[in-house]
């Protein structure tokens, strides 16, 4: 009865979410707004949000619920500034329709899934697993030195610390070739978390800490964010399952308001601008993503934008060059066809820097609503690998399996092209722990706790 009762006031607080922006913004602009209508649909996902077993399932959708209260704030708060036409309605509106067929795909997953059950001892003892990476692990600990030693010496500076506006230089410059596993890093942040958690003694645990916080800020010193924002999302996560229970604590918030805090203060570094100055410029430095989704909506229709192939800058990612190489086919030519490079120009000619949408804006262009289809398969394979980390025994594949979760979280905002490489590299990475793990791990003895 409880639970029922908590479901009907977040849908009347969903529900009246528009009164209150026109309450509290008081434009007379009455598109601007977004409709009752579109807030009605919010429902269904509310209503599978409570019937999911899975808490890091509903933290997912509960964070994609968030991005668009968040992106609808942006658009409120950026029109003060810059009153430009931008109407909200019908982009809410399909973006909540594609948000219910992946809410939809998450309850398919965790409605046929049977709950790992776990003894009293074994909630007291916390998660277990095989350490299997042995000596492949001192390799990954030390990667982002590796990476930011090869970053300096090709490029011979840190972008963000450059003292003026980096953006467009940031995506012409020779970066090396470490630079192309940069996402290793985010591995590497993981098992230094991990290192902290196991230690005993203060001293170890300080140090421990420090590495990690050093190797966070590696990931952003070419001035983009996302390895940033995927690291600490990462070891939110490996925390919860480490512990045995996804509450939220002093240390859960701590983490949420650093990558917050990260994500705004690299975005001046990068312009070289004040706080101040951006705050005047673009008001609430968050959710432009989604900001551009909804100009994009008020502008296109699906087929409509130039140059625009998802299933073939995907794909290409997802291949190595050289395997399209050998078929004649220019890897690069088909990345240039993803969403970053061809919305760059819709609303600045000029535009040479990328632009992210996120998940469902791409769908929705490329496959008008068949990309439904695409999005409840999405939500399955969220609540899958949700339920492979609690499932598996590997210390390797629960590091790379938060990380891929915490990549396809992001993806809200996120462009494809950059998860499937992603994906692709995690891919040779697991191949390459494959190979180096020692046969007695596969055979399941030696089972160690941390």
């Amino acid at each position: 009865m409880k639970k029922y009762l908590l479901i009907i006031v977040c849908c009347l607080v969903a529900q009246l979410t528009p009164l209150v922006y026109r309450a509290v913004f008081n434009y007379n602009e009455y598109f601007i707004y977004p409709s009752l209508l579109s807030h009605t649909l919010l429902i269904v996902p509310i209503f599978i949000l409570f019937h999911l077993k899975n808490r890091f399932t509903k933290a997912f959708l509960t964070f994609w619920m968030l991005w668009l209260y968040l992106g609808e704030f942006k658009i409120l708060n950026y029109y003060a500034i810059n009153p430009y036409y931008i109407s909200m309605d019908e982009g809410c509106i399909i973006y909540n329709i594609f948000l219910i067929a992946m809410s939809v795909g998450m309850l398919i997953h965790d409605t046929n899934y049977v709950f790992p059950t776990r003894t009293e001892e074994g909630q007291e003892k916390g998660y277990l697993l095989y350490h299997d990476l042995t000596w492949f692990e001192y390799p990954l600990l030390l990667f982002p030195l590796i990476w930011f030693v090869d970053f300096i010496r090709n490029v011979g500076f840190i972008p963000i610390f450059s003292g003026s506006d980096v953006t467009e230089k940031m995506y012409h410059i020779n970066y090396g070739y470490v630079y192309n596993f940069g996402f290793f890093n985010c591995v590497s942040a993981v098992l230094l978390y991990e290192r902290f958690l196991k230690s005993s003694r203060k001293p170890e645990k300080i140090v421990w800490l420090l590495m990690t916080i050093l190797a966070i800020l590696i990931t952003s010193i070419d001035s983009k964010r996302l390895f940033l924002l995927i690291s600490i999302s990462a070891i939110f996560f490996y925390e919860k399952i480490m512990a045995g229970k996804f509450t939220i604590n002093l240390r859960s918030v701590i983490m949420i308001l650093v990558a917050a805090v990260l994500y705004v203060s690299l975005q001046n570094l990068r312009l070289g601008s004040s706080s101040a100055s951006q705050f005047a410029r673009e008001g609430l430095p968050m959710g432009v993503e989604f900001r551009e989704y909804i100009r994009a909506v008020n502008e296109f229709k699906p087929g409509e934008i130039p140059g625009y192939d998802l299933t073939a800058s995907t794909l290409a990612n997802l291949i190595n060059s050289a395997i399209l190489n050998v078929a004649d086919i220019n890897k690069a030519d088909l990345v240039t066809k993803d969403s970053a490079m061809t919305f760059m120009t819709l609303f600045d000619p000029d535009n040479t820097m990328g632009i992210r949408t996120g998940l469902i804006s791409e769908l929705y262009f490329a496959y008008d609503f068949y990309g439904l289809i695409i999005m409840l398969v999405f939500g399955y394979m969220v609540s899958y690998v949700a339920y492979a980390m609690l499932a598996t025994q590997m210390k390797s594949n629960m590091i790379l399996l938060t990380i891929i979760f915490s990549l396809l979280m992001l993806t809200v905002f996120g462009q494809s092209s950059v998860t499937a490489g992603s994906l692709c590299v995690l891919f040779y990475l697991h191949l390459v722990i494959r190979w180096a793990r020692p046969s007695r791990y596969t055979n399941g003895v030696d089972f160690l706790g941390l």
